[in-house]
C-alpha cells in the first residue's frame, strides 16, 4: 500500500537565517559586537541608530512616501527585548580576572560544535577529568561511577571531544594520542597504522629491528614511522597554562532592590541597529530598475532577520538570567554555600525554550552578582547526594573542600582520603577519594605530599 506522507522543508535562505540566530545565541559579548560590525560592512541597508542617515533619502511622490511607510512599518522589529523597564547598570566595577586553561578551551569548543545538550553535560564530566597534558587521568569506567552516565554514554561523547583542539586531547594512553593525531592529520599510511597498533610497545623500547622482525616490513620502513612518531606532540595541552589571565566584562547585572532582585543588561558597546531609510527610497523609487530593486529588498529581509535575531537573543538571555535567579534565590540572598543542582531542563521548561537554547545562551557569558562575578554555567551545578537532606551542588563540596585546605595544618596537610573521610563525618557527604581528588584538581591545589611545609 502506498503511504503519502506530507513532510515540511525548510528553505536555503531559511536554514541560514535560523543558523545564524543560533549562533548569536552563543557569542559572547565581544564576539555579538565583532558580528554586529561583519554584518555591516556585508549589508548596505543596517546603520546604527543614533547615527546621522548616509545619505539624503531621494525626492519622494505622495505614493512613494505611502510604500515608505509601509516598509518602516514592515521591516522595523520592535525594539522591545524583555518585559519590564530598562534599568541602568549598576556603577560599581565590572571587570573581573579570569584564567584561560585548556578545559576553557575545550568548553568554548563544544558551544561551537554539533554537541546536543545532554552531550554537553556528559562532555563536561570527561573535560573535569582531563589534566593540563591533555590527557583522561581517570577510565570511563570510574567515570561512570562518578557521574552517573553508563560507559556505553560516555564513550561516544569521548570520541567528539577527541576530535576537538589540540590534537591528541582527550587520550587514555601516549598510543592513542598519537592515533588520534595521526587520524586528524588525514594521512593514509596501512604501515603505520598496522605497527602503532600491534608493536607501539616495542617502539617505546626502541626495538626497531624486533619490530621489522615480527612485521616483516623493511628497517628503512620501520624508521621512517618511527620518525612520524616522534613529529606528533606526546602531550597536546601543555601547551595551554593556567597563567593565561584575561579580563570579562559581565552581560547581565543582578542587585539586590527593594522588592527582590533587579536584573539588567550589560547593553554597553551592543549598537542601536536601523534599516537605512536611503536604501528603503530606492526601493519604492520609481526610477530605480528591477535587479537593484530585488538586490535592496533581498538585503532589507537579511537586515530584519539579523535586528531581530538580536533582539531575540537579549530578551532570551534575560529570561534565562531571570530564571536562574528565580531558581537560586538563596544562593543571591546567602551566597555560595546556599547553591542548588540545577540542570538546563528546569530552566527550559519555566523559560518556555529548548534546552540546547538554554546551553548556548549561557556560553560565554558572565553574570555580576552581590556575591562576585560568575559565568552562567556555574549556575547548573551537578548534585551529590547526602546521607540525610537535599542533594548538595558540587560547587559547594569544592567550597567546603578548599575551606579544609585552607585551615589545615601546613605542616600535616590532609591527604585525599582525610577529606573524604571529613566531609563524610562533618557534613555527612559521601564521595570517592578519586572525586576528591578531581574537585581538588579544578580548584588548582596541589596533593597533600607538594603542599606540606617543612621547617
Amino acid at each position: 500500500m502506498l503511504e503519502l506522507k506530507q513532510t515540511q522543508k525548510l528553505s536555503p535562505v531559511l536554514t541560514v537565517q535560523l543558523q545564524q540566530a543560533i549562533k548569536l545565541l552563543q557569542l559572547s559579548k565581544l564576539e555579538l559586537v565583532e558580528a554586529i560590525e561583519l554584518e555591516m560592512k556585508e549589508n548596505p541597508i543596517l546603520e546604527i541608530g543614533d547615527e546621522q542617515p548616509r545619505e539624503e533619502a531621494p525626492e519622494e511622490t505622495q505614493e512613494e512616501k505611502r510604500e515608505m511607510e509601509e516598509l518602516l512599518e514592515r521591516y522595523s522589529p520592535s525594539e522591545e527585548y524583555f518585559p519590564g523597564e530598562e534599568k541602568e547598570a549598576p556603577d560599581y566595577e565590572n571587570m573581573v580576572r579570569k584564567t584561560y586553561n585548556l578545559r576553557d578551551h575545550l568548553r568554548w569548543q563544544i558551544g561551537l560544535s554539533d554537541f546536543d545538550a545532554h552531550e554537553r553535560v556528559v562532555a563536561e564530566w570527561i573535560i573535569g577529568n582531563v589534566d593540563d597534558n591533555g590527557y583522561l587521568i581517570y577510565s570511563l569506567e570510574e567515570i561512570a561511577r562518578d557521574s552517573g552516565f553508563p560507559v556505553e554514554v560516555l564513550e561516544p561523547v569521548l570520541k567528539k571531544v577527541q576530535k576537538l583542539d589540540p590534537a591528541g586531547v582527550g587520550a587514555r594512553d601516549l598510543k592513542e594520542c598519537i592515533l588520534i593525531q595521526y587520524e586528524m592529520s588525514g594521512q593514509k599510511d596501512p604501515v603505520f597504522e598496522s605497527v602503532v597498533a600491534n608493536h607501539f610497545d616495542q617502539f617505546q623500547h626502541n626495538n626497531l629491528k624486533g619490530i621489522a622482525k615480527s612485521t616483516g616490513f623493511p628497517i628503512e620502513k620501520i624508521k621512517e614511522v618511527f620518525e612520524k612518531i616522534k613529529s606528533f606532540d606526546p602531550k597536546p595541552g601543555r601547551n595551554f597554562s593556567d597563567e593565561f589571565v584575561s579580563y570579562v566584562v559581565p552581560d547581565v547585572y543582578v542587585a539586590k532592590g527593594e522588592e527582590g532582585f533587579d536584573i539588567a543588561l550589560n547593553n554597553d558597546d551592543i549598537p542601536e541597529l536601523r534599516m537605512s531609510r536611503y536604501y528603503l527610497g530606492l526601493a519604492t523609487d520609481r526610477k530605480v530598475n528591477g535587479e537593484t530593486k530585488r538586490y535592496i529588498k533581498n538585503k532589507m529581509k537579511q537586515a530584519e532577520w539579523f535586528i531581530k535575531s538580536i533582539q531575540q537573543r537579549q530578551r532570551t538571555l534575560f529570561l534565562v538570567a531571570q530564571s536562574i535567579v528565580n531558581f537560586q534565590r538563596e544562593f543571591f540572598d546567602k551566597g555560595l554555600r546556599s547553591l542548588k543542582p540545577l540542570i538546563l531542563k528546569d530552566v527550559a521548561q519555566d523559560v518556555g525554550v529548548h534546552e540546547s537554547t538554554v546551553s548556548r545562551i549561557t556560553t560565554s557569558k558572565y553574570m555580576s552578582t552581590p556575591h562576585g562575578v560568575y559565568e552562567m554555567k556555574f549556575f547548573f551545578p551537578t548534585s551529590i547526594n547526602k546521607g540525610e537532606g537535599d542533594p548538595l551542588s558540587t560547587n559547594v563540596v569544592m567550597d567546603l573542600i578548599a575551606e579544609l585546605v585552607k585551615k589545615e595544618e601546613k605542616k600535616k596537610p590532609f591527604t585525599d582520603d582525610e577529606i573524604a573521610h571529613i566531609l563524610k563525618s562533618r557534613y555527612d557527604i559521601n564521595i570517592a577519594r578519586r572525586t576528591v581528588a578531581k574537585y581538588r584538581e579544578i580548584l588548582n591545589i596541589r596533593s597533600s605530599r607538594e603542599r606540606t611545609v617543612t621547617d
